[in-house]
Order: structure tokens, then sequence, then C-alpha cells
């Protein structure tokens, strides 16, 4: 019963991203795609899963812990707080912070976090900027 009332909430999210990104007006392109695509692709996907858990609901019965729900909440508050970080500190800075904070959470020694982290923005952001030519910040710090 949860399966569908969750996904039903998600179809209609869905189909909330799609019309606002459908709306997306921007003055020039400065990307292949378009700030529309990605957007739209995501809503498309939604809508197909939440169909599919619509139509064929899971079940397990398995409801999460206290343990689960906390770092679920506190993933949502560092998503949040990642978006405001992501502009004024920068790319490799705010995915640094927020992936040593979410390995952390989920078990990892604070040393190799830092490692794992840093050395996933520092890849990726050279991979979004240089090989996918995208719009990535650098933030205040690096001259951004």
């Amino acid at each position: 019963m949860f399966d569908r009332l969750f996904a039903g909430a998600l179809l209609g999210l869905s189909g909330l991203i799609a019309w606002t990104a459908y709306h997306f007006e921007v003055a020039f392109q400065y990307e292949p795609l378009g700030p529309k695509a990605f957007p739209l692709i995501l809503s498309a996907v939604l809508a197909v899963c939440s169909v599919w858990l619509i139509i064929k609901p899971s079940a397990n019965k398995w409801a999460p812990t206290g343990a689960v729900l906390v770092k679920l909440i506190s993933g949502v508050l560092l998503m949040t707080g990642y978006a405001f970080l992501f502009e004024k500190a920068g790319f490799i800075i705010s995915t640094a912070i927020v992936g040593t904070v979410f390995c952390v959470l989920f078990g990892e020694q604070t040393k190799r976090a830092v490692l794992y982290s840093v050395t996933l923005s520092v890849v990726s952001y050279f991979v979004l900027k240089h090989v996918l030519q995208l719009n990535v910040p650098t933030g205040m710090l690096f001259g951004g």
C-alpha cells in the first residue's frame, strides 16, 4: 500500500519536474543539449519507475529502523547544504566536504573518507569541465 502511495507522489513529482524543465528559458545555448534535456530525461525515468511501482509493488514488508531514518534525514540535509555551498565554495570544495561527511555517516574511516572524497571531487571536476565541457563553478577560493 505504501509503495503505491509513494509511487503516486513520485509520479506527481516527475510531472512537476518535467513541466518546470520544459519552461526553462535561457538567453543563449551554452551546452550542446541545453538546460532542458537532463531534467526531462530524469523526469521520464522517474515516471517510468513510478508507474512500475504502482503496477507491481514490492512484496517486501521491510520498515526502516531509527538509525536508517537518521541517515536518510542526514542525507537530505547534506544535499540541501550542498546546494547552498555549491556556488560559493565551488564544485571541488563542496563535493569534497559533502562526500567526506557521507562516507563517515555510512561507516568509513575519516582519513579514507577525506582521501576518497577529495580524489572524487578533483577527478569529477576535470571530467565535467574539460571532457564534457560543462559549466562547473570553481568557487570564490579559486577565483570563480
